[in-house]
């Protein structure tokens, strides 16, 4: 008779089967969709800040607003209705849009793209108007005159677009 082995005998392995089906995974979010759901987000927090601080110049520091833009003297009160619902409405509706696209929505997309569209126009008109109802006073007075040109909307609207704009960022948010 032969003598038992001195290392232990194990029986073979079970077959093996075949690993389960691959699920469908969703492709990564592009790092560009990121930043423009980000960048809204700023915005949000921008129009906030400069809707209430608009709503508490005009009505605390009118006199002051009057004196510097005598152009709207008489439009104060609709001035400020305008651009405050204006400041709060594009708040709600990039609110909207960021969290629906970090959802794959491609309406919210398309809707993201639109506003902010509607955005740069809104605050080029707005530019315009306060640049168009300053000028002809300080003409009149002899005086100097000097017009800040604030573009930070402007700069984030337009990033926001071409980050929103690939085709890559149209694939992500195409449910």
């Amino acid at each position: 008779m032969a003598d038992p082995p001195q290392y232990p005998v194990y029986p073979a392995y079970p077959p093996q089967y075949p690993y389960p089906p691959q699920y469908w995974q969703p492709p990564r979010r592009p790092g560009l969709t990121t930043a423009a759901v980000v960048l809204m987000w700023v915005q949000v927090g921008l129009g906030l800040l400069s809707g209430i601080s608009t709503a508490y110049a005009l009505t605390a520091g009118r006199d002051v607003f009057v004196e510097v833009v005598p152009g709207l003297a008489d439009w104060v009160p609709l001035v400020l209705l305008v651009f405050s619902l204006q400041a709060l409405l594009f708040a709600a509706l990039r609110s909207l849009f960021a969290v629906r696209i970090m959802r794959r929505s491609a309406s919210a997309r398309r809707g993201a793209l639109a506003l902010e569209g509607a955005s740069i126009g809104v605050q080029l008109a707005w530019q315009m108007v306060m640049y168009s109802a300053s000028m002809p006073y300080h003409l009149e007075q002899g005086t100097s005159f000097t017009f800040n040109f604030d573009c930070t909307g402007i700069i984030l609207s337009i990033l926001v677009l071409c980050f929103l704009g690939p085709a890559r960022s149209a694939r992500w948010c195409d449910r």
